[in-house]
């Protein structure tokens, strides 16, 4: 009888990050963090004996991926000699004619599903039987509701449904119907797709990637483990999840207050002063700007100064604006070339459009000393 599995996925291997800083050296440091959390997972099941692994789809990043990457997790499948290893493809290594998962051969305790109609793989000296669903192609806007209403449980075995998608009503990325999949009386549903973590009261459980993977992905990461037991009273399976986090780079957004009293030296200040120096050193950084910026403050060169107080940074400003009195200039300009112009820029319709025009071109002539 299984006692133990592990639900993970979304390690999007291989993939290529592109970072706005220092790109290729950023890209490559994030590519090994997906590679140790991956060995971490391999290491977990070795140490807790764990009978089953579950790849809830998107293992690899794309259908581009190095055989040599491929390899590596095919050996490493190979080395948990006590597990079985369950993989369904997802959205981004689709099961198609270039799959990642048709450029090796996979050992034997690895079964992989190959289809876009759900199929079961029993084994039985785990009591235990997997339904599966793989992607074959990018996109699946229907939930194939005629392969898996002809699906017929065997209550007597421990049944887990094992899938890549999204509940949602409609979604380009196989919408699932929550209760649909719920009422089929599965005794785990372990998904994958959406990168954070979660388990509904039905018992549906997302994995979430094992690390973050931009700066929209916050919170905790990591993978599922459940401890399976049986009620013999009442003839139940009982499935228990808990979450195994994985230490990795945090990606942190933070606003930061700008004021026209605000020197470039104080800016710097705000910014360094953002987060304590370890968090700083040890995770990604987006600091967003807001509020109103003396106009002879010039953040071009803001990115290179803040680098040696962060791991990684680098700053939006569009929500800045220089503290410019538009109507005081037009007024002092109103008898030359300058005055002629920016009454030009007045003229413009769209009011968003004519603010910025104004303040871009002042901006720009502050900087060229045109204007004092």
């Amino acid at each position: 009888m299984l006692k133990s599995f592990i639900h993970t996925g979304d390690f999007h291997l291989g993939r290529p990050f592109t970072f706005s800083q220092q790109g290729n050296y950023y890209g490559k440091s994030k590519r090994k963090e997906l590679w140790k959390a991956f060995d971490h997972m391999i290491a977990y099941a070795k140490e807790k004996e764990i009978e089953l692994v579950l790849i809830a789809g998107d293992l690899f990043d794309s259908i581009n991926v190095l055989t040599m990457d491929v390899k590596r997790v095919a050996e490493s499948f190979k080395s948990l000699d006590k597990a079985w290893v369950i993989v369904v493809a997802g959205n981004h290594d689709y099961n198609g004619e270039d799959s990642p998962y048709k450029k090796v051969e996979w050992p034997r305790n690895v079964y992989i599903f190959n289809e876009d109609r759900f199929r079961s793989v029993y084994i039985q000296e785990l009591n235990t039987e997997i339904y599966g669903f793989s992607w074959v192609k990018n996109e699946y806007r229907e939930f194939p509701e005629l392969s898996f209403d002809r699906l017929h449980l065997n209550e007597g075995r421990y049944n887990i449904l094992l899938m890549h998608g999204e509940v949602a009503t409609k979604s380009p990325y196989l919408p699932i119907n929550l209760k649909k999949i719920e009422d089929k009386g599965f005794h785990a549903i372990c998904l994958g797709h959406i990168h954070k973590p979660g388990i509904t009261s039905g018992g549906v459980a997302y994995c979430g990637s094992p690390v973050p993977l931009d700066f929209g992905e916050t919170g905790d990461h990591g993978f599922l483990s459940a401890r399976v037991e049986v009620d013999y009273e009442k003839q139940l399976f009982l499935t228990k999840n808990r979450f195994n986090p994985i230490h990795s780079r945090c990606y942190e957004t933070l606003e930061l207050a700008v004021t026209p009293e605000d020197s470039y030296a104080d800016i710097l200040d705000k910014a360094t002063t953002c987060d304590s120096r370890d968090n700083r050193m040890n995770n990604y950084y987006r600091l967003k700007l807001t509020g109103l910026i003396d106009p002879e403050i010039h953040l071009d060169w803001i990115n290179d100064d803040l680098e040696d107080a962060f791991y990684y940074i680098e700053t939006d400003l569009s929500g800045l604006e220089s503290d410019i009195d538009i109507d005081k200039l037009m007024a002092e300009n109103k008898d030359n070339p300058v005055g002629a112009f920016l009454q030009e820029l007045k003229e413009i319709q769209d009011e968003d459009i004519k603010k910025r025009a104004l303040l871009y071109s002042i901006e720009a002539m502050l900087k060229e000393g045109v204007l004092k």
